[in-house]
């Protein structure tokens, strides 16, 4: 959800109140159709040991979810949030299933929005529940009085999440990969969130600096044992720069990354230059950045965009970044049952294709992103006809080879 909601939605009168599919597609994936007619019979590359030996990780698909902890608002604070423009409210009119739920449904992306909290309960009472007259239970007000990153979407207005604490959705993916070590690499992308939100009452965030990153550094590596991170020493290597890794392709294969987590760093030029310090580089850092594609730091991209920058995002993954693009943002795609930028996402070749739908919303409609029964998996290191959807038995096929491969 862009922060650009704050001012519309939130500023009124004080007494009222916001695994992969194969890449480097170099053309628009066919219209789909019925893929019991579409699909063709697998071949060797199919096998889950062809691809753990041959692909590489900028050569795979994954779906992720944004907002992956975000709750749907309870009616009474949805009532004031409309207060603010029915088109701000629908973008925050949403919520995510439980972290397990998704990972079991071969969402592979995770993305989290965090805010700083050393001392603990700057984030317990949030203004909006106030208002809104939304008793919060003692769980939130026990886990938000604790120190730590906290999960927020918006500041005082969308606060709820299935895991209040990052710790807490750290260790629940941990749980979950422990019992599936064999899993694809799973990208946890992280976002500070230190924007006071205008409105009456709202709490006075603490600054995410080089401090706090210090911090989360910690928190990260205090659930994750470094065998089971994908770091940023690693992809570099002896190479020069981060960049001059990635454009070397020296992303490790798929047998290698299995069961590991590789952590983003999704955030303002400021915050990342916190997060590097004194560094030449990330070296002995946890965390990827997004970076500029010119930047010595460059090895993962955003290209939110994949309707007009399609052929920016099939230029930059070819090359060997790994790129982030997004399928529908602020559920506009959701409500219309609009695919045109889905299938984009799709076509342009990026490894990370983020929704807010990876499953439906039956409040909303059956507008979802999957790579499941998706007659267009591509099979192989290299474009090639070959589609490789799994069948069970004659009925619809129920998962691609990439879900299968994450077994």
């Amino acid at each position: 959800m862009r922060r650009r909601f704050l001012a519309a939605s939130v500023l009124v009168p004080a007494a009222f109140l916001a695994i992969s599919e194969m890449a480097d597609r170099s053309s628009a994936a066919p219209a789909a159709t019925d893929p019991i007619q579409t699909a063709q019979a697998c071949d060797h590359r199919c096998s889950p040991e062809w691809m753990d030996a041959n692909l590489r990780l900028d050569q795979l698909r994954m779906v992720g979810t944004a907002e992956s902890y975000k709750q749907r608002p309870g009616s009474a604070l949805m009532g004031l949030i409309r207060m603010g423009g029915k088109k701000d409210a629908e973008a925050l009119d949403f919520g995510q299933p439980s972290l397990e739920a998704q990972l079991d449904g071969d969402v592979r992306g995770l993305q989290f929005d965090i805010a700083y909290d050393p001392q603990g309960g700057a984030y317990k009472n949030p203004a909006g529940a106030s208002m809104a007259m939304d008793l919060l239970a003692d769980d939130y007000i026990k886990a938000m009085s604790k120190p730590g990153f906290k999960v927020i979407h918006v500041l005082d207005v969308d606060y709820g999440s299935s895991c209040l604490a990052l710790t807490d959705c750290l260790r629940q993916v941990a749980s979950w990969s422990k019992a599936h070590p064999r899993h694809l690499p799973i990208v946890i992308t992280l976002k500070t969130n230190d924007a006071k939100t205008p409105m009456p009452g709202a709490t006075k965030p603490v600054i995410c600096d080089e401090a706090a990153m210090n911090a989360l550094e910690d928190e990260i590596r205090a659930v994750f044992a470094p065998s089971q991170l994908f770091t940023p020493d690693q992809l570099q290597g002896r190479r020069s720069s981060l960049r001059d890794a990635a454009l070397a392709h020296a992303w490790p294969k798929l047998g290698a990354a299995r069961g590991k987590m590789i952590f983003l760093l999704d955030d303002s030029a400021a915050k990342i230059k916190a997060y590097q310090g004194t560094r030449d580089g990330l070296e002995g850092r946890a965390m990827f950045v997004t970076a500029d594609e010119a930047s010595p730091l460059a090895a993962f991209l955003v290209i939110a965009d994949p309707q007009k920058d399609g052929a920016h995002i099939r230029q930059a993954a070819a090359a060997g970044f790994m790129v982030i693009t997004r399928a529908d943002a602020d559920t506009r795609e959701a409500r219309a049952n609009k695919t045109a930028r889905r299938d984009a996402a799709f076509a342009s070749g990026a490894q990370i294709v983020q929704t807010d739908f990876a499953a439906a919303d039956p409040a909303i409609g059956g507008y979802r992103v999957t790579l499941q029964n998706n007659p267009a998996a591509m099979c192989g290191a290299k474009l090639l006809p070959q589609h490789c959807v799994v069948f069970e038995g004659t009925e619809a096929p129920v998962r691609t080879v990439t879900a299968a491969a994450a077994l």
